[in-house]
């Protein structure tokens, strides 16, 4: 097992094992209702269906959670700021259209941060995270075997590592309010920073040019600059009810507006279910060829989005 793989299992228990800790803590140290929530959805949770241009479709499973760390003391000296650990997984089962119905780790995100909050609901947020996709080929001998021992030799792409430490910034607007129902508009701002050699990754592990690939490019040229503006219209139809629409746009800070990605999301809750259906066209569908344009769409049952 590498070394990259080890922190991958190391990090990943480690967090969880903090992020239950962070909670006992809350626990046994609040006697009346709690001021402070210590154990939050992050990222939207989602269990779905993906079907993307260059694989066969699979179930597409991402877990996002965010703890607060000392709540209550960080208050004490900065009114508006809160500490977190962040945890953020994904990972994609083959059910039928790979041997074996494999499950890939597709990626794997801790991070700690800071998030300083405006008297109305925005926020800004600095942090240093970890990304990567749980994978250990790192040299041409490896991935030659993984082709001829693969399904498909495609498939063998999935266990090239692909690793990077980054410094993120992330910007929250206040709520706009778009009507007299309610509906509100929120913008976001999303910076990312690669780092060449990171406390946690080490040296930075992206494209080969071993892999032979004629898209193959590296990250800072498809990602690293983000906005995304969310709709949500509540309302109330039958056992319909509450609408959501969102719209991802995302670039690389190298070579900036050549490389570009468009994500559109659309959802509602029915019988109080709230699903989506999300479409995209562009890079980054998943950690082991972020460089390849794809085109993807699938549907979803997500908690923390609406």
């Amino acid at each position: 097992m590498t070394a990259h793989r080890i922190w991958n299992l190391i990090s990943t228990a480690g967090l969880a094992i903090l992020i239950v800790a962070s909670q006992a803590w809350a626990d046994s140290n609040n006697n009346g209702p709690p001021k402070i929530s210590y154990l939050d959805s992050y990222e939207p949770n989602t269990i779905g269906y993906t079907f993307d241009s260059d694989d066969v479709p699979f179930l597409d499973v991402k877990l996002s959670v965010k703890a607060s760390l000392a709540p209550d003391y960080v208050r004490k000296v900065f009114e508006r700021l809160d500490l977190y650990l962040g945890l953020t997984g994904r990972f994609g089962q083959y059910i039928g259209t790979r041997h074996s119905s494999p499950v890939v780790g597709k990626r794997y995100n801790p991070e700690l941060f800071v998030r300083y909050k405006s008297p109305t609901d925005g926020y800004i947020e600095l942090g240093y995270a970890h990304e990567s996709n749980g994978q250990d080929i790192t040299s041409p001998t490896e991935y030659d075997q993984a082709r001829l021992n693969a399904e498909r030799g495609a498939f063998a792409k999935d266990q090239i590592s692909r690793g990077w430490d980054f410094i993120k910034v992330n910007l929250k607007s206040p709520s706009l309010k778009i009507n007299e129902t309610n509906g509100n508009l929120n913008g976001y701002l999303i910076l990312k920073y690669f780092l060449p050699h990171g406390f946690l990754q080490g040296n930075i592990e992206e494209y080969n040019d071993w892999e032979n690939d004629p898209e193959g490019k590296p990250r800072d040229r498809v990602n690293g600059i983000g906005v995304l503006l969310k709709i949500i219209q509540p309302f109330k139809w039958g056992i319909l009810s509450d609408f959501k629409t969102a719209v991802i746009y995302e670039t690389g800070y190298r070579d900036i507006f050549r490389y570009n990605t468009i994500r559109i999301e659309v959802g509602m809750k029915i019988l109080e279910i709230p699903l989506i259906a999300r479409t995209s066209s562009g890079y980054n569908s998943d950690l082991a060829q972020y460089y390849k344009k794809v085109y993807s769409w699938g549907v979803a049952y997500e908690i923390g989005g609406f």
